[in-house]
């Protein structure tokens, strides 16, 4: 899907694996009910561990999520939190 953008909205994580550099996101669902996995690269350690941390806190608590790819880049944003945190800002 060259220059387009795929958004997927209330999709959820049911896996995240680290190993070596790489960060791997199982996920399902939205209205078409997607189903695939992500994989994420991460040289620095530190950044690995944060960002495997978040992803398995919206595992463990089935966060809805929206996924949002643009040619070869893709990621996960919770828009509830985004907008919660707009609102009282």
């Amino acid at each position: 899907m060259s220059g387009g953008i795929e958004v997927i909205q209330n999709v959820r994580l049911f896996g995240v694996e680290c190993e070596g550099d790489e960060l791997r996101v199982d996920l399902y669902g939205g209205d078409d009910c997607a189903c695939g996995t992500l994989i994420y690269r991460f040289r620095e350690r530190r950044e690995r561990r944060e960002r495997a941390a978040l992803l398995r806190r919206w595992c463990e608590s089935a966060t809805p999520l929206t996924y949002v790819s643009r040619d070869d880049t893709a990621t996960l944003l919770d828009e509830m939190a985004l907008l919660t945190d707009a609102m009282e800002g």
